[in-house]
């Protein structure tokens, strides 16, 4: 069974305190946002917008945001200045002297956009379905499709386009089927930059606790292994995670950053 994460806050503010510095990373739906219907209505939670501006303006602590929405997506609903921001599940990065973008995300740019023609009238077929162009990838959200047998069928359509074209590939996580360049590329090794980002500036290891509740941000759970903490969200861990303590939910999430803010 895995430990709750708020009992190892003190461990945790200890190694901050070793190193001078601690790099903490969040996924944003179902982190800090609470899963809804609709991806373009997720929202900031209010409290943890005030916890990751307490933490953003401690000396001993970076934030960083990482997330499979956009980068001008997630600025938008975060806003918060001084962060650094990963989207498209790193493929993008912004923060304090970091602005880039994956090249080999950036060649497959037609590919990924000749996925879309293909979809959206797909999708537009679908009652509840969504296609969220971010450009770098899409994102298939079928959380309000009722028909499961057109979720299979949409499964197939995404199937036979990697197939065609190998400069795309799939991936499933909660309700969504996302179609991404043939990157290796991923939320871990997103985090472990942004690591060798603070290092190479502070020329000490600095310690790192990523935060997520989804498939995709267990890359960012194994990349930290043996050198950082995984915080699933989730009331009932998976037996097979790769994090190393959990929270219930966002709520709780919520309640971690402002103890590791004190």
């Amino acid at each position: 069974m895995l430990p709750h994460a708020l009992e190892l806050v003190d461990e945790w503010r200890r190694e901050r305190e070793r190193a001078g510095r601690i790099l903490v990373a969040l996924d944003f739906d179902g982190t800090i946002s609470q899963i809804v219907p609709d991806p373009a209505t997720a929202r900031l939670l209010p409290e943890a917008r005030a916890a990751l501006e307490r933490l953003a303006r401690r000396d001993d602590t970076v934030v960083a945001i990482v997330t499979g929405r956009a980068l001008r997506d997630i600025k938008a609903r975060v806003g918060i200045p001084d962060l650094y921001y990963a989207g498209n599940h790193g493929l993008e990065i912004e923060g304090p002297g970091v602005d880039v973008v994956n090249p080999e995300a950036e060649r497959a740019r037609p590919s990924i956009a000749a996925c879309r023609n293909v979809l959206a009238p797909i999708l537009a077929a679908i009652p509840g379905a969504i296609l969220e162009d971010k450009e770098l990838t899409l994102s298939l959200h079928h959380r309000m499709v009722d028909d499961p047998g057109a979720v299979d069928r949409l499964r197939g359509y995404v199937a036979e386009l990697c197939a065609a074209d190998p400069a795309v590939r799939s991936f499933e996580g909660k309700k969504i089927i996302e179609l991404r360049p043939s990157v290796a590329w991923d939320k871990g090794s997103a985090t472990r930059f942004l690591l060798e980002t603070l290092e190479r500036v502070d020329d000490v290891v600095v310690p790192a606790i990523f935060i997520g509740d989804d498939r995709t941000d267990e890359d960012a759970f194994r990349a930290l292994r043996g050198r950082g903490a995984g915080v699933i969200v989730d009331p009932a861990p998976p037996p097979d995670t790769a994090a190393t303590s959990y929270v219930e939910s966002p709520t709780a999430v919520v309640a971690l950053l402002e103890k590791l803010a004190d």
